[in-house]
């Protein structure tokens, strides 16, 4: 065997070209397979930046808030009605204005981390792709799944918060716990 230069060696040249056959197969190989797929990654993580997704993003965040809102909400009106409360009484008015005030907080606040966790994203994204670049093995997607399961909970958490400080909703439904356990949000 030769070292440096070429060997003379006919059973080393066949061995060098079926190394590079191999190889040559194996990156047209890679090419077809993983290089669509990794183009596909890129467009997505481009276009995670554009106003359609932040719009997307943000009114999902908004709905997500007003969809845990709402069982409380109709909760406290259901159990004033119950108990025969004029729904015109200031007391009653004064609560479901202030379940209501939580509502357009919580959804407002739920679209706005939306927004921002979608920026994240796509930072988040960018650094994949310079990552791949350098042929370091990354968990993009684990990341992002994560980062909106938490947001998922910080919106219920928010609205069992709120609902659990309403005095109304309180006195109607019982207990602290009841009231949460009743609409849904412990479960």
């Amino acid at each position: 065997m030769c070292f440096g230069g070429g060997g003379s060696d006919p059973e080393e040249r066949k061995s060098r070209l079926a190394l590079m056959e191999q190889a040559s197969t194996m990156l047209q190989q890679y090419g077809d397979l993983f290089v669509p797929i990794e183009n596909q990654y890129i467009e997505n993580v481009q276009n995670t930046f554009d106003d359609s997704n932040y719009n997307r993003a943000m009114a999902g965040g908004s709905l997500a808030a007003a969809e845990a809102y709402e069982p409380g909400i109709r909760d406290q009106r259901r159990g004033a009605f119950n108990r025969g409360f004029d729904p015109a009484s200031g007391a009653f008015m004064a609560e479901s204005e202030a379940l209501q005030g939580a509502k357009a907080r919580g959804m407002g606040m739920a679209a706005a981390d939306r927004g921002i966790t979608n920026t994240d994203m796509g930072y988040a994204g960018l650094q994949n792709i310079v990552r791949m670049g350098q042929g370091i093995q990354t968990d993009a997607f684990q990341g992002q799944m994560d980062v909106a399961a938490s947001a998922a909970d910080r919106i219920r958490g928010q609205a069992e918060s709120d609902l659990r400080r309403s005095s109304t909703l309180q006195g109607l439904a019982g207990t602290v716990t009841g009231a949460a356990a009743g609409i849904g949000l412990n479960a």
